[in-house]
């Protein structure tokens, strides 16, 4: 098997792989214990409907709508929490011991 060469659309496939566990919350996938890229994989096209199919995994993704409004609410959900933790900041004393 020969080791395919990483374009731009790859790589984000790959990522988009790698973090498939918080794409879907409801499904277990085992932990990822790979720092990188495989250097030997390949890649398979499904043959189905053409009209329905995106050329790559994140295309498909980007187009899916109930995944954008997942992924639409856990990112306000996490800047309101962030906004919350940042306020909280503001107000604190600092403590400055002397000796």
């Amino acid at each position: 098997m020969k080791a395919p060469e990483m374009a731009n659309e790859l790589k984000n496939d790959l990522k988009a792989l790698k973090m498939r566990a918080s794409m879907d919350p409801k499904r277990f996938y085992k932990k990822n214990d790979r720092d990188g890229f495989p250097k030997y994989f390949q890649i398979g096209t499904l043959v189905d409907n053409p009209k329905q199919r995106e050329r790559t995994i994140t295309e498909e993704l980007l187009d899916d709508s109930e995944f954008r409004r997942y992924n639409r609410r856990k990112y306000s959900e996490i800047m309101a929490e962030k906004a919350a933790n940042a306020a909280g900041k503001k107000f604190r004393k600092k403590n400055k011991f002397h000796n």
